[in-house]
């Protein structure tokens, strides 16, 4: 709560994983969140804290998350994007901030890794209404005045597989900050509740109805 780091959170979540009456569900998130922050962990330490919860039947959550190009365990070489830091004033119960804002502010910004992110084409400069117009809708337009519009060009970001409120309240805060240069508009198959994504997670390795 005073925003200082955890210093050693397996003695923090030990006791909980070995609560009886914590659902299997939270502590697949914690086990989770555990894994994140330490940027992976051992074969060896993966099985305790599987044990430690008492969820081997849903220990296949977990390793499913390797099909999302996650890595569960140290050494692996996986690319990780550097985090933004902020400042910014939050409340006591959630500190986090999703990746995902880094990225909308890193393309706002003209400063996205194109290593990690190969496929984003460059940027419309919007130097002039004319420019923000062909940034919305093409040339299509080009010898009828230009209209004003409340906003500059807009960012759309559509998430493969679902999206996250705290997602979806990143794109807001964007826009906000960009004080009208930029319009951020975010989609998704579906929203994403933490019940709902690890249900996602855990069908990622079985066939499809069509396929079967």
């Amino acid at each position: 709560m005073d925003g200082k780091k955890i210093k050693d959170p397996m003695k923090i979540i030990v006791p909980v994983l070995l609560d009886p009456s914590m659902p299997a569900y939270d502590k697949l998130r914690i086990i989770l969140l555990y894994i994140f922050l330490k940027n992976g962990v051992s074969e060896e330490n993966l099985t305790k804290l599987i044990q430690h919860a008492n969820i081997q039947q849903q220990s296949d959550i977990i390793h499913n998350m390797e099909l999302l190009c996650t890595s569960l365990r140290r050494g692996s070489g996986q690319l990780r994007p550097e985090r933004k830091m902020r400042l910014e004033s939050t409340y006591q119960l959630s500190r986090w901030t999703p990746m995902l804002k880094d990225v909308m502010e890193y393309i706002i910004e003209d400063r996205l890794d194109r290593e990690l992110w190969p496929f984003v084409s460059d940027p419309v400069p919007a130097a002039s209404p004319q420019a923000v117009v062909s940034a919305r809708f093409g040339h299509w337009h080009k010898n009828k005045p230009a209209a004003k519009y409340p906003t500059g060009p807009r960012l759309i970001v559509y998430v493969l597989g679902g999206v996250s409120m705290s997602e979806m309240r990143c794109a807001y805060e964007v826009t906000q900050a960009s004080e009208g240069k930029w319009e951020v508009v975010i989609g998704s198959s579906h929203i994403l509740t933490p019940k709902c994504f690890l249900d996602d997670v855990q069908t990622l390795d079985q066939l499809t109805p069509e396929e079967a």
